[in-house]
């Protein structure tokens, strides 16, 4: 069994919080975990800023669905899923993400979930995870599988090194630097081309 575990922001899609507070005009939506580094802390944030400017979940779902995924994102994945069982692992919000992840081809999605009021205003969140992405990793390396994981920033690097294979996908400079045993890819392609290459290497083993 082989299953590709690929982070979404910054991966596949716009990071989307820098879009909701350009969008709303709202600056401190834009904070990030490089000013909060606890995230349990900056979503309780953003929740009470979004409540107290009367956003609820439909404003945000509106928001994002103005959004496209990136530049030959669509395409990664569709190659992927020649070789892989594809499953998206995102620290965001199956609420905000729906939109983009509908335009992406609904692959298996393991994230994050808003509870909500009738109103749509966003009550708290619930958390899938309890220490990181790398659970996902650990939990199909126990089933036996090969996997393969692809991620951009601080919040993924547990998940990387707990991975058969990955890749550091386009990071920030400050990333790279923190990260200085993991492969960097800096296109989809360089990621599909090794792919091909291990999968013809196989074949070539068994002929």
């Amino acid at each position: 069994m082989k299953i590709a575990c690929i982070d979404m922001e910054g991966v596949l899609i716009p990071e989307m919080w820098p879009h909701i507070a350009q969008y709303t005009g709202i600056k401190s939506l834009a904070i990030t975990t490089r000013e909060e580094p606890d995230y349990v802390q900056l979503v309780s944030k953003r929740i009470c800023i979004l409540n107290e400017n009367r956003l609820g979940i439909a404003d945000i779902e509106h928001m994002i669905a103005k959004l496209a995924p990136l530049p030959g994102a669509i395409n990664f994945i569709n190659q992927l899923q020649k070789h892989y069982r594809v499953v998206l692992v995102s620290d965001a919000f199956q609420e905000m993400l729906t939109p983009l992840w509908h335009t992406l081809g609904q692959p298996e999605l393991r994230c994050h979930r808003f509870v909500c009021k009738p109103n749509g205003q966003i009550r708290f969140a619930r958390y899938s995870r309890a220490h990181g992405k790398h659970e996902v990793i650990e939990e199909f390396a126990a089933m036996g599988a090969r996997t393969l994981a692809v991620g951009d920033a601080f919040n993924d690097l547990s998940m990387l090194r707990k991975a058969t294979q990955s890749y550091l996908f386009c990071p920030s400079v400050e990333t790279r630097q923190a990260a200085p045993d993991l492969r960097v890819a800096l296109s989809y392609q360089e990621i599909l081309d090794d792919i091909i290459l291990e999968h013809n290497a196989v074949l070539s083993s068994v002929n």
